[in-house]
């Protein structure tokens, strides 16, 4: 049994401590940046903005957070969903925070090496060429290009090694006729959705193999009302807390007694038209709010905001428009909602008439723009998101960006995971063009839907967002890559 096993566990232990050894070095080398050390977590984590929402509510559930309990505001939606807080209630219910954090990370790590050996797994059941696996399970668990968000307490730290859990589940199943892969297929499906929403294509590959097996409708269809009953109950109390039925993400919420009130998407939108990277809206945004709730109403935050449009595109009437728009949202975050916040409500319940009125007056200057340059709206910004998601290294950890920036053998590390990024983004779309089967080119059109929707709707170039496709573009390489090595494969698929 063990000599069966002895490369699946020869590569889960090579991922694991690549994974180990990359993000701890890149622990060790921001603790010794001045300017990175404070997002060092005491449990030895990279901390983010982000954390709070996943960590808070499990230590508040525990009564370790007392000062979130009687500090609460009323019951409101909740922004995430719950199921990467399980991660974290698992050894919270044993440990203090600082261990569950430890033992959080390592479990990351360790989920990450069985997706490496899970997908060897995967690639012999399918008779892929031995040099093929090889090269691509010892990229995938060597390569630091995979394991930029394991040290992480965000969704990020799971969600890749559980979409590669669901599309070799099918594989493994539609070839093997297996019941209890795809049932394992279609289990992780239902934790990935309720872990993350956005990423319910990743089933797509349980569809075709649950129907070569039952070929029922009822049933398949009945299997995918299981897996998305857990995130619809959620959604659903999302929904009654709120009075109406809000989004899967709800980011703007007109009770919100932070920046995420509507007006700032309104914002979001107009910036977005222009194609202002999001670290540069929010670059200019949130200081302006900062400053706007202790009544520094500075005229040059506007300036700052109207300088992210595309030189010349703005004409004088809609620059005098932008800035009386954004005068009075800081008039509001002055005299309205700093108040609020203080008051017994703790925010603002509903959107305010003040801001009513900004919103409309935001949402005719988009509008107008938008109708006035039509192609960069639709067409020239959207490819230059699509190629800021396609084309870099994927190395986000500080010690490359920061402590070995420069050094030649570094920079050799950045061309080669570049051309490993870009090469699997190409594999993606092959995959979906080809004959491979059948959950491979599902999963596959599913990506590319994915990456679309960030390209076109949600304009955010965010390493973190596209990481999933890129441990399926692994499993997408490997067929597409057989293809040419023994042209025959296609038959068998």
């Amino acid at each position: 049994m063990l000599r069966r096993y002895r490369t699946h566990l020869f590569l889960a232990l090579v991922a694991f401590a690549c994974a180990q050894g990359w993000n701890r070095w890149n622990i060790q080398a921001m603790r010794h940046d001045p300017m990175t050390a404070q997002q060092v977590s005491a449990g030895g984590s990279v901390m983010a903005v982000d954390d709070a929402s996943y960590l808070q509510v499990v230590d508040a559930l525990l009564g370790d957070r007392p000062d979130l309990v009687n500090t609460a505001l009323p019951a409101r939606p909740d922004l995430r969903a719950p199921g990467y807080r399980l991660w974290y209630l698992l050894p919270r219910l044993f440990f203090p925070p600082t261990t569950s954090v430890r033992l959080l990370i390592l479990f990351q790590c360790m989920l990450y090496a069985l997706a490496v050996a899970l997908l060897w797994e995967t690639l012999r059941v399918h008779d892929i060429a031995p040099l093929i696996r090889w090269t691509l399970c010892l990229l995938f668990a060597v390569m630091p290009t995979f394991h930029g968000f394991l040290f992480h307490t965000l969704t990020e730290g799971v969600t890749p090694a559980l979409s590669l859990a669901v599309l070799c589940g099918s594989l493994i199943a539609y070839t093997t006729r297996s019941t209890k892969w795809l049932v394992f297929a279609a289990v992780i499906w239902a934790l990935l959705v309720f872990t993350r929403p956005a990423l319910v294509w990743v089933g797509a590959a349980v569809i075709p193999t649950a129907w070569l097996l039952w070929r029922s409708f009822p049933r398949v269809a009945f299997m995918v009302v299981l897996v998305l009953a857990p995130t619809a109950i959620w959604w659903v109390r999302n929904s009654i807390m709120s009075g109406e039925p809000v989004g899967l993400h709800p980011v703007y919420r007109a009770d919100e007694p932070g920046i995420n009130r509507p007006v700032h998407g309104a914002f979001w939108e107009l910036a977005k038209s222009w194609g202002a990277r999001g670290d540069q809206f929010h670059g200019v945004i949130e200081p302006a709010f900062r400053a706007a709730m202790v009544c520094d109403t500075s005229s040059a935050y506007a300036e700052q905001f109207i300088q992210l449009a595309p030189s010349g595109s703005l004409t004088t009437q809609q620059e005098a428009e932008l800035r009386d728009a954004f005068h009075r949202w800081q008039r509001f975050n002055c005299t309205e909602l700093a108040p609020a916040l203080i008051g017994a409500d703790r925010t603002l319940k509903h959107t305010s008439p003040t801001e009513q009125e900004i919103e409309r007056a935001l949402e005719r200057i988009t509008s107008e723009w938008r109708g006035s340059h039509l192609l960069h709206h639709h067409a020239f910004v959207p490819l230059h998101v699509l190629r800021d998601l396609v084309a870099h290294s994927n190395l986000n950890l500080i010690l490359f960006q920061r402590t070995l920036r420069g050094k030649p053998l570094m920079e050799l590390l950045r061309w080669c995971s570049a051309i490993l990024h870009i090469s699997m983004m190409i594999a993606v779309l092959l995959a979906a063009l080809l004959r491979v089967p059948s959950p491979l080119r599902w999963c596959a059109w599913g990506a590319c839907a994915y990456i679309g929707y960030l390209a076109y709707v949600q304009r955010g170039v965010e390493e973190r967002y596209t990481l999933p496709v890129l441990v399926i573009a692994v499993v997408c390489a490997a067929f597409v890559l057989q293809r040419f090595v023994r042209p025959n494969f296609a038959a068998k698929t």
